[in-house]
């Protein structure tokens, strides 16, 4: 027992409590099934039925659209009914869903409107699962470890982002796409197994017409200048920012000439960044300048960006994979620090409601394929790479120029803001 509580204090403050411990470890394996599946798997069997980067374009359609347009109800419906099972219920479907998909691949008797379909469906139920999932692990701590939590959290999304594509990548060089897919949907099903029998701290349940709970939400967040420039850079990362990983299977083949293996190493020195800038916020003491971090962190992921398509366009692998290291670590930077100062200020009532507006930007990523795709099909990967970094860095030096709240924020302020932005919900 001794040790057992010795291991206990030696782990992170959020981890210390059993259930985010099981929470965590069921997010580990539901992302990077996530991860495998929609940022490499679907789009290397779409680009391998058609040899076109403009069908990667309707595969982010098909699985944005739906998304975009269900996330802030999905949001409402996180806030009125218990979190964890809609969260069970949208990863078990998403999982069916993808079973019938791979029979078909291994059948041999896929189409092309097999996989959009198919994307559709997960898009939709996407829109249920994020806020539903981002109102739970809250609920899980103590609100003095949140900012733990949201890292902690972070630390999968952003380094399995990158990693599950690279294990996509070697499971379809080493057996082949159906496998890589059955592989998705078992996690997803562990996954919605775990966090249906997690215990969550009691919150009141919002009441009301839904959609009076909305425009409650987005009246919040235009209140508060913080939360919607944060959005915004989330917003630039998803439509312009995430090219390079979207793009992957087009710059593997077309431009670096390496098969999917070397792509997993590519994304893989991203995703080991992306690991180090997680650990770098969530090392970060009170008083330090957390505002200029996260702009200055978004900044960074866009010249590294465009270094790296530069890079690409000469053939140059190692070179590309150093930068790609740094892209990582640059985009957690931002990300994590702006997650955790949402999930820190926003009050448990309207975190649902919150976190789905903030989940209609992250439904945008799979869009970014449009813009990406069309800019590909027409200038080449690494143009369209270029592009999408450039407007990153615009934004955030904007922001910079046009936010001091933002801009002056430092790490340890929001516990004391915190009452500020829960008391003002009064004003509705």
């Amino acid at each position: 027992m001794a040790i057992l509580h010795t291991v206990n204090q030696a782990l992170p403050s959020s981890m210390r409590y059993g259930h985010f411990r099981y929470y965590w470890l069921a997010l580990l394996a539901g992302v990077t099934g996530h991860q495998m599946l929609l940022q490499f798997t679907m789009g290397w069997l779409m680009f391998e039925m058609t040899g076109e980067a403009k069908y990667l374009a309707l595969l982010g359609i098909a699985i944005s659209i739906p998304a975009l347009f269900l996330n802030l109800w999905g949001g409402a419906l996180a806030d009125r009914l218990e979190p964890k099972f809609l969260v069970a219920g949208a990863q078990s479907l998403s999982a069916t869903a993808v079973v019938l998909l791979a029979v078909m691949v291994m059948a041999g008797r896929v189409e092309v409107w097999h996989v959009l379909a198919t994307a559709v469906i997960i898009g939709a139920l996407q829109a249920f699962d994020q806020p539903s999932r981002s109102s739970i692990f809250p609920r899980l701590v103590e609100r003095e470890h949140i900012v733990n939590a949201v890292a902690m959290e972070s630390l999968v999304w952003n380094g399995v982002r990158v990693l599950a594509p690279a294990l996509a990548g070697m499971v379809i060089a080493q057996w082949n796409i159906h496998t890589s897919m059955f592989i998705s949907a078992a996690t997803f099903y562990v996954m919605a197994a775990v966090i249906s029998v997690l215990r969550l701290r009691p919150r009141p349940p919002a009441t009301g017409q839904v959609i009076h709970q909305i425009g409650e939400s987005l009246r919040y967040v235009r209140r508060h200048p913080v939360f919607l420039y944060i959005m915004l850079l989330t917003f630039c990362n998803s439509m312009f920012g995430m090219s390079y990983i979207l793009l992957m299977p087009v710059i593997a083949k077309d431009v670096l000439d390496v098969g999917a293996e070397k792509v997993g190493w590519l994304l893989g020195a991203s995703g080991v960044g992306a690991i180090c800038g997680t650990w770098i916020i969530s090392a970060l003491r009170p008083g330090q300048p957390k505002g200029l971090i996260i702009l200055g962190g978004a900044a960074l992921y866009g010249v590294a960006q465009i270094f790296f398509s530069v890079a690409a366009w000469q053939g140059l692998y190692g070179v590309s994979m150093a930068l790609l290291f740094v892209v990582g670590i640059a985009n957690s930077l931002y990300l994590v620090g702006g997650l955790s100062t949402l999930q820190e200020l926003v009050p448990d009532q309207l975190r649902g409601r919150v976190m789905g507006l903030y989940g209609v930007t992250w439904s945008l990523g799979p869009l970014g394929m449009t813009q990406a795709g069309t800019i590909a099909q027409y200038f080449g990967a690494p143009v369209a790479v270029a592009a999408g970094a450039a407007v990153l860095v615009v934004v955030a030096l904007l922001i910079f120029v046009l936010n001091p709240d933002l801009r002056e924020l430092r790490m340890g302020t929001e516990e004391r803001l915190q009452p500020a932005y829960a008391g003002s919900r009064s004003n509705d």
